[in-house]
């Protein structure tokens, strides 16, 4: 028979509790700013709803079929496919050198990497402030040093020309991104076991098989979470094009998102404007299906190595 000892034992909360616990303000978050403005989206969708009334007509899924008619969707869909893949290839390339150069140990490495983080915490109110006075037609410092380079007489008019503004604001958006993907790959860098090197070397590897089969490798599945979220970034930019160029000349910076916002608030096409940010959604989650699989894939060759 035991014996009483007069005190009460407290259970305290699981393991498995205290993890919904702090997981729950989270997801209430993302509930209430992700999960429904979606549901509402797509609700809204259904309907021919004027922005002014907010009384709408229900149409089904006409609105999707309209969105795959209407030309001006087809061309902000065309813009915001190169937007997206000259940004990325962009981003990635430049990232990729600048992280093996300050991985190098060169002189001076840590001053550069202060500068190279610079861009990215600078708010892209800001940038675009700076480089819409940068890029001005008139009194912009890029024109001027444009009109010095012998031979040229002609300015390029970079943010009121259609043949350029796309090509400027691609520019502008790198400089500030870039340095997001340098941040993540010189991270992945400085854990490059030593002995992986030491073995390629021993088998007669130079430097850009050093490269190519063991550093490349090594970054590929920390790389391919920078582009999926880079790419889910980049398609839904908004600020950046909209305060350079305001979506013009001509719509020439017009992608997607501004699209979606023109029909919103322009046609006051609410129902249109959402079945367009839908499919927008669900593109983009197809696309971070595609990076997940390859993800997979990465990890899974670098264990068996």
């Amino acid at each position: 028979m035991q014996r009483s000892t007069g005190k009460t034992q407290h259970k305290g909360i699981s393991d498995r509790h205290l993890a919904l616990l702090l997981v729950l303000p989270a997801a209430l978050l993302l509930a209430v700013f992700s999960i429904y403005p979606f549901l509402q989206a797509a609700f809204d969708s259904l309907f021919h709803l004027p922005l002014a009334t907010r009384r709408g007509t229900f149409v089904g899924l006409s609105n999707y079929v309209q969105v795959f008619h209407e030309e001006s969707i087809q061309r902000a869909f065309g813009r915001t496919l190169l937007w997206t893949v000259s940004n990325i290839v962009v981003q990635t390339g430049l990232g990729l050198l600048i992280a093996l150069l300050l991985n190098a140990r060169l002189y001076g490495q840590t001053l550069a990497r202060g500068l190279v983080l610079f861009p990215y915490m600078i708010p892209a109110i800001v940038v675009a402030t700076v480089f819409r006075f940068t890029f001005n037609d008139i009194t912009g410092i890029a024109s001027y040093l444009w009109l010095k380079i012998p031979g040229v007489h002609e300015p390029i008019y970079f943010l009121s020309q259609p043949t350029t503004a796309l090509l400027t604001v691609t520019v502008v958006n790198c400089w500030k991104y870039t340095p997001f993907i340098v941040i993540v790959l010189l991270a992945r860098l400085q854990t490059v076991p030593r002995d992986l090197y030491e073995a390629a070397q021993i088998d007669g590897a130079g430097r850009l098989a050093l490269l190519w089969y063991v550093t490349i490798p090594w970054l590929l599945p920390v790389l391919l979470v920078a582009l999926l979220l880079r790419t889910i970034w980049t398609v839904n930019d908004f600020d950046v094009i909209y305060l350079l160029a305001y979506g013009g000349p001509l719509d020439a910076t017009t992608t997607l998102p501004l699209e979606i916002r023109r029909l919103a608030f322009g046609r006051q096409d609410v129902g249109l404007a959402s079945a367009l940010a839908v499919l927008v959604a669900i593109g983009i989650s197809v696309i971070g299906l595609v990076y997940l699989w390859l993800y997979r894939g990465s990890e899974a060759r670098l264990h068996e190595r």
